[in-house]
């Protein structure tokens, strides 16, 4: 059974009709609307904390909703003020009273830079999580000894999301194929994900050991309770891994991050791309689609990502081009 890529609207305040025709006209042309359904249930909870009893959007209220909060940064604070105003605007045009008038918003800061892991680290890392020992959680077996390096594997061969990794249901997982079918992907699309011979050759012998193929979970990595692993679980046996292979991690929102995994996958494809002596921009479309990219943007990112990607590109730019432009004599040298 197919799971639904929209998140439930459970909104009770006096402008929960106009939040559900809001979101119902917009899913009626094709979006998925999850990031308006999840601001506008925290928002519908903020108005009945402050007593709105009439269905007005009154300018203190967006104010101080719109106020940066303790801990918020600053990209989570843009992603609430744009929904908010959008909902505004829908609500003017539907003669409700709202805000017409926003100010600014700061250009949005780029300056994280995600951790590209050598292959080296990659080695050292699957090696370690391949030691995982066998653990008991609440008097049942865990199956996280078996999973780990398994789902670390998937994660950098295939550039996943953790949460497409867990969320993968056995039925999903096409080993006569070798490919996997996402349901459950950031955009609500449904993707099909082919792995490489010796991947689906792990997860078979995965599959096939006699405690996982009797745990009785639908899901291909299941917890011990039968669902599937939550990511914080997942992360912390990830930075217990890092510390045992020897990869120095930056402190919280520093990395590396489980997620730099899927970075790391683009990025040493790219690498490989460059080597070969392929078009890197004929072959970015399809990149781009296999990691699910809703547009070209997000994927060309990864052309000037880090050094280790600057390397490999540039030999493959000067092999090509190098000869356009002569060389100038230095007077001085």
């Amino acid at each position: 059974m197919k799971t639904s890529p929209y998140l439930q609207l459970h909104c009770s305040s006096a402008l929960a009709g106009y939040m559900e025709d809001y979101v119902t006209q917009k899913r009626a042309l094709g979006n998925v609307c999850r990031a308006e359904a999840q601001v506008l249930n925290q928002f519908d909870d903020y108005c009945i904390q402050q007593g709105l009893s009439e269905a007005v959007l009154s300018q203190d209220l967006f104010d101080a909703w719109c106020e940066k909060r303790p801990h918020e940064n600053g990209s989570t604070q843009r992603t609430r003020v744009e929904q908010l105003r959008m909902f505004a605007k829908f609500l003017v045009s539907n003669g409700i009273p709202a805000p017409t008038v926003f100010f600014p918003l700061p250009r949005a800061s780029r300056t994280f830079v995600p951790y590209i892991f050598t292959h080296d680290e990659i080695i050292r890392l699957l090696a370690v999580a391949n030691e995982t020992e066998p653990a008991i959680h609440r008097g049942a077996p865990s199956l996280i000894h078996l999973a780990l390096p398994v789902l670390l594997m998937m994660l950098y061969c295939c550039g996943l999301r953790i949460g497409e990794s867990l969320k993968l249901k056995t039925e999903d997982v096409d080993l006569g194929s070798g490919v996997l079918r996402l349901l459950e992907t950031k955009g609500g699309r449904e993707r099909l994900v082919p792995m490489s011979a010796s991947l689906t050759r792990v997860c078979s012998e995965y599959r096939e050991t006699p405690i996982v193929r009797e745990y009785g979970s639908e899901y291909f990595f299941p917890a011990p309770d039968k669902s599937h692993y939550a990511v914080c679980t997942i992360y912390d046996r990830f930075r217990q891994c890092l510390f045992m292979a020897g990869i120095p991690h930056g402190g919280r929102g520093k990395g590396p991050r489980l997620h730099d995994l899927r970075h790391t996958f683009a990025v040493h494809m790219l690498n490989m791309w460059a080597v070969q002596g392929r078009d890197l921009y004929v072959a970015l479309p399809i990149l781009s689609v296999y990691l699910g990219h809703t547009s070209l943007k997000s994927t060309e990112q990864y052309l000037r990502l880090v050094p280790e990607a600057y390397a490999q590109i540039t030999l493959a730019f000067e092999a090509g081009f190098g000869d356009v432009f002569p060389e100038v004599a230095d007077e001085h040298a």
